[in-house]
């Protein structure tokens, strides 16, 4: 599950979402071990949880095939295509789904899909939405497409896309066997002036279903 389904997150999606909190990035305090954040933006009958603003848009021959890699509950699908990054999405009424697409954002997005959105199982394990690194660096599981090769480093993966960088790395890129996990920014991945630096994960946020 870990490398079948590895997610880049699209230019102009992660200019969205990194543009409303820039003002207050800052560094972490060094983290002594990575904390868990479960986000629960949707309740199990596809209501949207107090607080949460919702928008809809249209995208032809959306469906939700796949688990959603980053769930912690069941029924939670990955629906659409990479450039949709809808990593997340949660049965609503009318034949729609709410769609999370960044976990420090109150939003959903609300769309309508075709054919079934049949019960399933939360992956096992499920990898984290997205990281919040001890720099203060913040980054966003991959949704498909073509990355660059790491010079040096022919096996590793694109994990996250990131403000600064992006994470590389076996599987999902984490290093979950130290506490706080660690991971491998790659800046100018494959370039003369590529950079590699390593990082211990501050937050790691998942999702789940708001009881």
């Amino acid at each position: 599950m870990r490398r079948a389904l590895l997610l880049l997150v699209p230019a102009v999606l992660l200019a969205a979402f990194v543009a409303p909190v820039a003002a207050v990035a800052a560094p972490a305090a060094v983290p002594t071990h990575t904390v868990r954040v479960v986000v629960r933006p949707v309740h199990a009958d596809g209501r949207p949880v107090h607080g949460y603003h919702v928008t809809r848009e249209s995208i032809p021959g959306f469906s939700c095939a796949e688990v959603s890699p980053v769930a912690v509950d069941k029924n939670i699908r990955f629906c659409g295509f990479s450039y949709t990054y809808t990593v997340a999405c949660w049965r609503s009424r009318n034949h729609t789904v709410l769609c999370l697409r960044n976990p420090w954002s109150r939003q959903l997005v609300r769309i309508r899909y075709s054919g079934r959105f049949r019960p399933v199982a939360a992956p096992r394990p499920a990898v984290p939405q997205a990281l919040r690194l001890g720099s203060g660096n913040r980054c966003w599981i991959r949704d498909g497409g073509a990355w660059s090769t790491v010079t040096g480093h022919p096996h590793w993966f694109g994990a996250y896309g990131c403000e600064h960088g992006d994470v590389y790395g076996a599987n999902d890129g984490i290093q979950e066997s130290v506490n706080p996990w660690r991971v491998h920014v790659v800046r100018n991945a494959g370039q003369s002036n590529q950079r590699i630096h390593d990082y211990r994960v501050a937050r790691a946020y998942f999702v789940g279903t708001a009881r």
